[in-house]
């Protein structure tokens, strides 16, 4: 009773960690709050005492949150308007113009994504006109030069936002970008103004609590209002929850949390097949307010860099993960959480859907993942259509699939598939070598014993006398096209995990071609994960000839 008598007294609010998302909500909070500043000792500093920053909870005096929308509807615009990006299209259609005999302006604005609404309102305030407009003109391609000549006196995002903060666009643009994708960003402004005059306050009837924090007023449906992500809309709330909308209601403290969310995910923009997907990365670690800001910043820093745009596992593994154990993190056992929201296929006319994804990276599999610092890399091609193909990044997937832990023999499959049909290009030995280590290391750790050196070593012995006898066989078979074959029939069998078939496969090609038998002699017959290292590298000797079949043959000529 005391603890709340003084919150009353001093006007002052507590807000705790809790699910990821209301997480993501708190380092959003504070980078408003911050505006700008990414040191959390120096912005407690600044507020003094109306700020305390403890492991798991803020307490804060409502006085900080003067000219808060204000300062959330300019970090919104300065994290997701990409103001480079439209500089960067700029350049690239003048690279087009200039390499293009045929100048359809039109055709050549549409390939650089510089068509439509958002580019024309905002090159015409700052540069007075639409590009579609230009287009036609004979002096165009000195109106783009001028254009980039303009754009490029903006030394950065915030230089933007404040030559434009008072026209309609900033909020134009944040009603597309953030109203009709994640929350309605506007009612910020209504939920501060009921923290600050005092409209909210502890309650201790359950029918009248939030449903999020137990402690203050509801006023608010739990809907996509406050979040599309999570929230959800009246009509299907009763399908949803069980129960009636009117009962998952919030506080408005807990509605400014959630809303401030979008401040505390990555948000990528990325092309899936032929369409262009959005996507938000919550990186969700322990229970320290310190570490959480400061891993998002990490993560946010690095995500934003153009190489790595397509490969967020690939960051949080070596920009996060391998930190965190130089530095042997004590919180480390903790394990780190990593969502990944992705834009559902599925949309209604004012919002979107999105499937949420939540992977677990344990101190096991960091460590494991930290033996190979240089993960296979390489990348294969799906055709989708005759005009356009998918590129897919072999470590990115790896990765995924690894924290996800769903790796397995099947996998292993595929990228033989791929590889005799010659659609991917990356060493096979690599990634059969790290799959096959990554299935022997997490049933053993499940089962306890054997250290991760001792597998290692097991499998190379295996695999090793595999691949020789594998190798030695085809250099007899000599014909590619038996070998591919043969090879084919071999991972059928293995697909399906079926011993019988190909030890009879395999004891038969042998005694035709006077190959030594070296499957056994280390359980294979006994043991099916050695079977399955036996067989995968067996099948990659017998592909390995190909090549040195191809140069024997050129040699002969």
């Amino acid at each position: 009773m005391k603890k709340i008598n003084k919150i009353l007294e001093k006007s002052r609010y507590q807000i705790y960690l809790r699910d990821w998302y209301y997480n993501s909500g708190i380092i959003g909070f504070l980078r408003v709050i911050a505006d700008g500043e990414d040191n959390l000792d120096y912005i407690q500093k600044k507020y003094k005492n109306k700020l305390i920053i403890d492991e798991n909870y803020l307490e804060f005096d409502k006085n900080i949150l003067k000219d808060f929308f204000e300062k959330f509807r300019k970090n919104l615009f300065v994290d997701y308007f990409k103001f480079d990006e439209y500089k960067d299209r700029v350049q690239r259609l003048l690279n087009k113009i200039d390499n293009n005999d045929n100048k359809n302006y039109k055709d050549l604005i549409k390939e650089t994504n510089l068509s439509g609404k958002v580019v024309n309102n905002f090159f015409k305030i700052i540069y007075g006109k639409e590009i579609d407009k230009i287009a036609n003109k004979k002096n165009f391609i000195n109106e783009l030069k001028n254009l980039l000549k303009k754009l490029s006196k903006f030394n950065n995002i915030n230089d933007v936002y404040n030559k434009i903060k008072n026209k309609k666009f900033i909020d134009y643009f944040l009603d597309l970008e953030i109203g009709k994708n994640v929350c309605s960003w506007k009612k910020v402004d209504e939920y501060v103004k009921e923290i600050t005059n005092k409209k909210i306050i502890p309650i201790f009837s359950k029918n009248k609590t939030c449903f999020i924090c137990n402690f203050y007023q509801k006023r608010y449906e739990f809907n996509n209002s406050i979040t599309q992500i999570l929230g959800f809309n009246k009509d299907n709330s009763n399908w949803v929850w069980g129960f009636y909308s009117q009962k998952i209601m919030i506080c408005p403290l807990c509605a400014l949390i959630y809303s401030c969310a979008p401040l505390g995910l990555c948000h990528l923009t990325r092309r899936i097949y032929d369409d262009s997907k959005s996507f938000f990365y919550s990186l969700n670690y322990n229970l320290n307010i310190k570490n959480l800001f400061n891993n998002f910043l990490l993560f946010k820093n690095s995500i934003n860099k153009i190489e790595n745009q397509k490969k967020p596992f690939h960051v949080l593994v070596f920009e996060i993960v391998f930190k965190l154990i130089k530095e042997k993190s004590e919180k480390f056992i903790d394990n780190i959480n990593f969502i990944e929201i992705e834009e559902n296929a599925f949309k209604g006319q004012s919002t979107k859907n999105y499937n949420v994804y939540n992977f677990n990276i344990t101190r096991e599999l960091a460590e494991f993942l930290n033996q190979f610092k240089k993960i296979p890399t390489g990348f294969y091609v799906i055709d989708n259509s005759k005009n356009k193909r998918t590129y897919f990044d072999i470590s990115e997937e790896l990765l995924k699939k690894s924290i996800n832990m769903t790796l397995n023999y099947s996998d292993i499959n595929n990228y033989f598939y791929l590889y005799i049909k010659e659609k991917g290009k990356y060493y096979i030995n690599n990634i059969l070598n790290y799959i096959l280590l990554f299935i022997n290391y997490v049933k053993n750790f499940k089962k306890g014993g054997k250290s991760m050196d001792e597998i290692k070593e097991e499998i190379e012995k295996i695999t090793k006398k595999g691949f020789v006898n594998g190798k030695e066989l085809g250099i007899k078979i000599g014909q590619e096209n038996k070998i591919k074959s043969l090879t084919y029939q071999l991972l059928n069998d293995l697909k399906i995990s079926n011993k019988n078939s190909f030890l009879d496969k395999y004891l038969r090609i042998s005694m035709a071609y006077g190959t030594e038998i070296k499957l056994g002699s280390n359980n294979e017959l006994i043991d099916l994960d050695n079977f399955m290292s036996f067989g995968y590298a067996f099948v990659n000797g017998l592909l390995s000839t190909i090549n040195l079949n191809k140069e024997e043959e050129v040699k002969k000529r």
